[in-house]
């Protein structure tokens, strides 16, 4: 390599460390506030290349372990639990067994062992302060071309509003804060907590600017990056979230216009690396095997793998029989009709084949099986189902599939330096279709537009198509049908938050299936409560978390959440 190549690198690294300080330097109080000189001198913020670095630090700090580590957000919901008991998911968000001091919405250290990578409160705060910084710094600079101003401000608004998203789903309306704040103007400092439509209108805000700035498509250099249609999408949840429908539509329609986007044939191909760049993908984070990496293959794989009878999973995300009796079969009977009862894997929707090991599943190599079975001679770690937590089988009498490429063999480094390389996309076509369904459905009822969105997921998974129904009976069928199309994929539990039904659904022991063979060789299927799987949920308190109660002390203007 050159001297000058060599020498161009380190002055980058250099640049990125002083920008990365001085971003995310921290203030005294609870929130960032702007330090007083040096970073900020024109000089900096007039260098497209330096600001780049600012930017790229930005995409590099997005949210992916809450969905990619050891207790990813999907075993809050109803849809999975953990093996282990002393994850996050298990100790306090099952038993809502936490306070303002130590919730899992405040992140970082101040959340007990078995967090799983949630930034929180602050850490939320930090990124938003550094989409301020950038977004000030690039208007006011009398340098930078118009191209160069839109190309960074338009994903500055993005992560801001992104940012700001994570906070209103946790805790309802919070400060909105438009710039870097100054530590030496207390009057300043401290902000009082915006209402929750507030919040939404001025995501919304961002949003829209950012899409009216972003192109539909970048060019290669840059095709990481936030698109119009990843902007489009986001729009899209959040309407779907704040429930206002006849935007959610408009929106949705806005995508379907771009006509970049398209369902792929095969639901499986969607979660493998050689197949993860398609017309599906609206937006993802290219998880790269280094600084980004997929340790689920070691987190969420079955206890023993098959094909090397080595114990090297951990099986932190086991999907319940409530999430099996979702499964529609292919001759229009739902998951849990009692037709199936004595063989109840067989004509399944593709989607159930695609994300679970279940007993006598093939997988990972040619003529390999997985039991998962009742076995009381069992002594040592195995797959079978384990009503008490006696072997460190599966909880629930299932495993993951989905994501999984059984071409790799799993092992316990994995977990900690690699693994698989898979990208995570957090939106695809998939889900637009079905944003586009509900919102609709809920404006004007049952349309043919609505059967035809939630009749192409269908169709994918070999199902009957959806006709004929009144809006509360489609309200049903688009739900479940969100729930098995986006299962694992970190969507339940906000979906929980926002349908209100958590103490419906939250209520209760979540359920296994026991599979005990019979003298004659025949299996007998019981459902039965899982081992450690009860939830607790006090609504309405609980759908939203508590301010951090060191926000609360530091700043007298913000006020805590009922029940807390």
């Amino acid at each position: 390599m050159k001297k000058q190549e060599i020498l161009n690198k380190l002055i980058n690294r250099v640049l990125l460390l002083v920008l990365l300080l001085n971003l995310c330097s921290c203030s005294e109080e609870f929130l960032e506030v702007k330090p007083k000189d040096g970073i900020f001198s024109s000089s900096i913020w007039d260098s497209p290349q330096n600001i780049n670095l600012a930017l790229n630090d930005l995409y590099q700090n997005l949210n992916w372990k809450e969905f990619r580590w050891a207790d990813p957000i999907e075993n809050w919901s109803d849809n999975s639990i953990p093996t282990f008991p002393w994850v996050t998911s298990m100790k306090e968000i099952a038993q809502r067994n936490y306070s303002p001091d130590n919730s899992p919405g405040n992140g970082g250290s101040y959340v007990p062992a078995g967090n799983f990578g949630i930034k929180g409160w602050e850490g939320w705060y930090s990124e938003i302060r550094k989409a301020n910084i950038l977004i000030k710094n690039v208007s006011e600079s009398e340098t930078l071309t118009d191209d160069d101003k839109n190309f960074f401000i338009s994903q500055g608004k993005f992560f801001r509003a992104f940012y700001y998203f994570e906070l209103a789903k946790f805790f309802g309306g919070v400060p909105i804060i438009k710039v870097p704040l100054d530590r030496n103007n207390d009057e300043e400092l401290f902000y009082p907590r915006n209402t929750y439509e507030e919040c939404i209108d001025f995501i919304i805000e961002d949003i829209e600017d950012a899409i009216h700035l972003l192109p539909v498509t970048w060019d290669a250099s840059n095709k990481d990056r936030f698109s119009k249609g990843a902007a489009l999408a986001f729009k899209s949840q959040v309407e779907l979230f704040a429930s206002r429908w006849g935007d959610c539509v408009n929106t949705c329609q806005s995508i379907f216009d771009l006509g970049k986007y398209s369902l792929v044939n095969d639901y499986g191909s969607l979660f493998l690396p050689e197949t993860d760049e398609n017309s599906e993908v609206i937006f993802s984070i290219e998880m790269d095997g280094v600084n980004r990496f997929s340790p689920h293959i070691v987190y969420w794989g079955p206890r023993i793998d098959p094909t090397t009878n080595v114990a090297v999973g951990w099986g932190h995300m086991t999907p319940t029989q409530d999430l099996i009796d979702a499964y529609e079969f292919k001759d229009g009977r739902l998951g849990n009709d009692s037709f199936y009862a004595d063989n109840p894997y067989i004509n399944r929707d593709e989607r159930f084949y695609a994300s679970i090991l279940y007993d006598g599943a093939p997988w990972r190599a040619e003529g390999d099986t997985i039991y998962t079975r009742f076995d009381p001679s069992i002594k040592g770690v195995n797959n079978s189902f384990d009503p008490n937590f006696s072997h460190q089988g599966t909880r629930t009498g299932y495993y993951l599939k989905k994501f999984f490429d059984p071409k790799i063999e799993p092992k316990e480094s994995m977990k900690d330096d690699g693994g698989m390389a898979n990208d995570l996309v957090y939106w695809r076509f998939a889900e637009i279709l079905l944003n586009y369904a509900e919102a609709k459905n809920e404006l004007s009822g049952p349309d043919q537009s609505v059967y035809d969105a939630i009749n192409q997921l269908r169709n994918r998974g070999g199902l009957q198509p959806l006709h004929g129904l009144t809006k509360d009976e489609l309200r049903i069928r688009i739900r479940n049908e969100r729930r098995v199309e986006l299962a694992f994929e970190g969507k339940r539990y906000w979906d929980i938050i926002r349908w209100k039904i958590g103490d419906e659904v939250l209520n209760k022991n979540m359920t296994a299936m026991k599979i005990v063979e019979q003298d004659d060789g025949t299996l007998e299927y019981n459902r039965v409560p899982a081992f450690g799987g009860f939830k607790a949920f006090n609504a309405p308190r609980d759908y939203l978390f508590p301010i951090p109660q060191y926000a609360v002390d530091k700043n007298q203007k913000l006020s805590q959440n009922p029940g807390w």
